[in-house]
């Protein structure tokens, strides 16, 4: 079954990471067939192409291996991949992820020379996922008390990288509801909420495909969490849809988890066999 959504709102990057957190991590150590990856992804309108050319890039990157045995090429995760995955899956399997129990705020500023734009966009993927928005150029602020170390690591190797770090609290009188909309567009967070609970909320259909359906779910749901930087709810208006999310996350996980595994298994020994 193909959903014309994975074509339209997710990269086949988001696709294959989910795939991999989900279903690889953990259960297949040995590399898997690029067949493999190409039925999944194919099942959700990606072309081979496009699914080769990710497999690629990955690699490059140092989150693929690569392996070749005749005319069968195989990939299988790094160590830098599952612990990425791993750390990952803390947020997804979380019971509240959005939940914001600290009252602190975390301030971090960074500069880095404009030739190293490689490392200053992974650092701000980083930290767009720890929850930071950015209040101006090279000022970015959390909510809670974030772990710097493992956010900053990215870009560890570069020395002309500088990062500081701190812990505030807002000082009497400070309007934080203007400082939180002046780092994050709430409106565009509510409508990502939105538009997860309008795809996820109404039951699985039985006839659809469980796996295909699992791996867009878990992009869509990474996604979400990545997007959302859990501020506190007193900012962010009533009925604020968080808790719902989650809620219809795991109803529809629990549905499906069991019988894409089931169907994910089939896929890796038919590919296996073939070679």
């Amino acid at each position: 079954m193909t959903d014309r959504a994975a074509e339209v709102r997710f990269k086949p990057q988001d696709l294959l990471l989910a795939l991999g957190g989900a279903l690889i991590l953990d259960t297949y150590e040995d590399p898997l067939p690029t067949r493999v990856f190409l039925d999944v992804l194919g099942s959700l309108g990606v072309s081979g192409d496009a699914t080769r050319s990710v497999l690629t890039r990955l690699t490059e990157r140092g989150l693929l291996t690569r392996h070749q045995d005749g005319r069968v090429a195989s990939y299988g995760l790094t160590d830098t991949s599952r612990r990425l995955l791993r750390d990952g899956r803390e947020r997804v399997r979380a019971a509240e992820p959005f939940h914001q129990v600290s009252s602190d705020w975390t301030l971090l500023s960074f500069s880095l020379p404009e030739t190293r734009r490689d490392v200053r966009n992974r650092l701000r993927s980083r930290l767009t996922w720890a929850g930071f928005g950015c209040l101006r150029d090279g000022l970015w602020v959390a909510p809670g008390r974030v772990d710097l170390d493992r956010v900053v690591a990215v870009g560890a190797e570069v020395d002309e990288l500088q990062v500081d770090g701190f812990l505030a609290s807002p000082a009497p009188g400070t309007d934080v509801a203007r400082y939180v909309r002046r780092a994050w567009d709430v409106d565009a967070l509510r409508w990502e909420h939105e538009e997860f609970l309008r795809r996820w909320e109404r039951p699985v259909p039985r006839e659809s495909d469980p796996l295909a359906m699992f791996v867009l779910l878990g992009a869509h749901w990474i996604r979400l969490l990545r997007v959302d930087p859990v501020l506190p709810e007193r900012y962010l208006g009533e009925d604020w849809p968080g808790r719902r999310s989650a809620a219809v996350y795991r109803s529809a996980s629990e549905a499906l988890e069991a019988r894409a595994g089931t169907a994910f298994a089939a896929l890796v020994e038919d590919a296996r066999a073939r070679r």
